[in-house]
């Protein structure tokens, strides 16, 4: 077995191994959003092979964030595979180690973060030096709990962000935690624009200026023919409208749905303004963890600081 780096041309050999790993297929225009046209910087992958034949590989996709107020190289864990026929060689750390290195070492990375699952979770923590921040449970509601009221809410899609879409984020972030993703325009149209296979939409509350953004996308529900509504991004100055928003993206969406899911910090003040619209926790939870260089200010590692959205998480 040998450990390379990426080189132009390897990503029909991943996407091939993807498929094999993860029975679903990833496109190759998929494949260039993630890791050729991320605002924050290209690839950072460690490929293992026998001889010409690929079997195992771990990338990274670099998130500039903001710890206390200074913008800081992170790395998003991503896709760790094996092949199946060579498990329990060692593989999948040898990989991650190796890439973890060069992060730290040679691109002054400050910290490899992700929401691990429930196969990979013990494998990070127990031999790749990843710390727990986090068990982030799901907001959930069902959507017969939805009830509009009278008052007017003035709310229409749109399709490219702004930097006035970037500033009205960051102000509602920035003076409540430590800790998050530096949501610019370019980021918010790459993540939530440019990505190839999911149909975000994204909608603006208010009459008289900003008062509310919120971005929304589609999961199939467990109720057969209806789908969950996932809140992706949610930023409002007033949460009395909320069940209205809902209320009109549902429609705008032509769906029929069975309920609203969404993530927010616990120590997010507007957890409680979830709860008051009738949001409770549901399954599924999901781990958020971090391997945390040296250099990181302490605040990274306590999860009150930390600002979470769905959006954060390559899985939605």
């Amino acid at each position: 077995m040998e450990l390379q780096d990426y080189k132009e041309g390897d990503e029909h050999l991943i996407i091939e191994l993807f498929e094999l790993v993860f029975k679903q297929k990833m496109s190759l225009n998929q494949w260039h959003w993630r890791f050729r046209q991320n605002p924050a910087g290209k690839h950072m992958i460690k490929l293992m092979w026998d001889g010409g034949k690929l079997i195992g590989h771990y990338a990274v996709s670099p998130v500039i964030m903001m710890v206390n107020g200074v913008q800081t190289l992170t790395a998003h864990s991503l896709t760790t595979m094996t092949h199946p026929d060579f498990g329990g060689r060692g593989v999948f750390k040898t990989l991650s180690l190796a890439l973890y290195a060069d992060l730290e070492n040679k691109l002054g990375c400050k910290a490899i973060w992700g929401y691990p699952n429930n196969n990979s979770h013990f494998g990070f923590v127990k031999s790749l030096g990843w710390s727990n921040i986090a068990v982030i449970h799901t907001l959930g509601m069902d959507v017969n709990e939805i009830k509009t009221n009278t008052a007017g809410t003035k709310i229409a899609a749109f399709e490219t962000f702004t930097n006035t879409h970037a500033a009205f984020i960051q102000d509602k972030i920035a003076n409540d935690f430590a800790v998050y993703i530096n949501r610019s325009d370019d980021y918010l149209n790459w993540r939530f624009v440019q990505k190839p296979a999911v149909a975000y939409k994204k909608f603006e509350v208010g009459q008289n200026g900003l008062k509310g953004l919120i971005v929304t996308k589609i999961y199939p529900s467990i109720q057969t023919n209806k789908f969950d509504l996932n809140i992706v991004e949610c930023y409002m100055d007033d949460y009395s409208n909320l069940h209205n928003c809902i209320d009109f993206i549902m429609k705008d969406y032509g769906l029929d749905f069975a309920r609203v899911t969404t993530w927010k910090n616990l120590f997010d003040k507007d957890h409680l303004q979830l709860e008051k619209n009738g949001f409770v926790p549901v399954m599924p939870q999901t781990y958020l963890g971090a391997r945390i260089h040296a250099t990181m200010p302490i605040s990274f590692e306590n999860y009150p600081n930390w600002y979470v959205a769905m959006g954060d998480s390559d899985v939605f």
